[in-house]
């Protein structure tokens, strides 16, 4: 009709393209296993991060996720709350860090199985993540206070009950008596470390152990708990030759005078 526009048919739309995708996702549309546990690892990092520079206090939900470039409904759903990431945050730091079991040589000299040890310590507790972690947990100990005592004495434990492993191998060698190889440990820890972990935890001081100072702390812990007989051949006496150990009647191995 005049005055009307004819009714001309338009032409189809072309059908846009699906993209594809960067993110894994199963046949469901849902993200696989593999990338979920890539997401969780690249949020832990974050929120570890922001943790340690920030405090718990200053940092948010929000800056974890856009730092880690997902939704904050995905840590929500995945990982929970701030709290909870938290908590997360200090345990897989704790898991992370666990000082192994160490296998002493099987012809060391009981100096050198100490030596090693003592070095293994130092370079635990002065790791990196150590400090980051016992910063983190100083510093968030009243907020958490459970927390870091649970934390706190596990992995003391996990560190006594390692030296421990150590002293009954060498008493199965023969290189040193058996005792209360527990109570040996925890006064080898506490001998080697001192003050050093507490003091570099706090910042107040940053200087590490010299060589001389861990040799003489090994010598000394040898002479007090084992007596002096052995102390004479513990850099030189080889597994398999117990002579020292029948002639050494000073301590009870724990460095306590014998009973006659």
């Amino acid at each position: 009709m005049p005055g009307k526009s004819a009714n001309v048919p338009r032409a189809p739309r072309p059908k846009a393209r699906r993209t594809t995708s960067a993110i894994p996702r199963n046949q469901a549309g849902r993200p696989t296993l593999a990338e979920l546990e890539r997401r969780k690892s690249i949020v832990m990092e974050v929120a570890t991060q922001l943790f340690v520079a920030q405090g718990y206090s200053e940092t948010s939900l929000v800056d974890i996720a856009k730092r880690s470039g997902v939704a904050t409904r995905t840590l929500y759903q995945h990982f929970g709350d701030k709290e909870a990431i938290f908590r997360d945050v200090v345990f897989a730091r704790r898991e992370s860090g666990l000082m192994p079991l160490s296998i002493p040589s099987p012809d060391a000299t009981l100096y050198e199985v100490l030596e090693h040890e003592a070095r293994a310590l130092f370079a635990y507790v002065l790791a990196s993540r150590s400090i980051e972690l016992m910063r983190l947990m100083v510093a968030e100990s009243r907020r958490f206070p459970e927390l870091m005592k649970k934390v706190a004495n596990a992995t003391f434990a996990r560190v006594l009950t390692n030296i421990t492993q150590t002293f009954v191998e060498l008493a199965d060698r023969g290189q040193i008596p058996n005792a209360d190889h527990a109570l040996s440990a925890r006064m080898f820890v506490d001998l080697v470390l001192g003050n050093t972990p507490i003091m570099v935890y706090t910042n107040w001081q940053t200087l590490r152990p010299s060589s001389a100072e861990i040799e003489r702390k090994i010598d000394l812990f040898i002479n007090g708990c084992f007596g002096p007989t052995i102390a004479q051949v513990a850099r030189t006496q080889r597994p398999g030759v117990p002579a020292a150990l029948a002639g050494d009647r000073s301590t009870d191995g724990n460095g306590t005078a014998a009973r006659p």
